[in-house]
């Protein structure tokens, strides 16, 4: 019992540090033999890394609007394919905001509704 405590301890704090901001992906897997796009005036791979670098701009906007919980849980889902995507982390956090939205009625927008 002691030694899976002592585990828990010891990475907690990492849990809360991924948590703090955008974790930094190697985009090499990832985009490595990317598929070049029809007129996109480049190797696939560059055109992935614009991309993915697209997405984790607009993590590092958004990134503390999501809960810690999800932010550590999302990241440890896309760290999981070994193959990490900023796109797929901002796809993960979203969502599970909007499923929060729609279990909880009474944050959706009553716009149109008559209220």
């Amino acid at each position: 019992m002691f030694p899976a405590l002592s585990a828990m301890v010891v990475a907690a704090p990492l849990m809360v540090a991924v948590a703090d901001q955008v974790p930094q992906f190697d985009l090499g897997p990832t985009c490595h033999g990317a598929a070049p796009a029809a007129g996109g005036g480049g190797h696939g791979s560059e055109v992935c890394i614009r991309s993915e670098l697209s997405a984790r701009d607009q993590l590092a906007k958004e990134w503390s609007s999501f809960p810690p919980a999800d932010r550590n849980g999302c990241v440890q889902l896309t760290n999981m394919t070994h193959m990490p995507s900023y796109a797929q982390l901002i796809t993960c956090l979203e969502m599970r905001r909007d499923a929060r939205v729609l279990e909880n009625p009474q944050q959706r927008s009553t716009v149109g509704q008559g209220h």
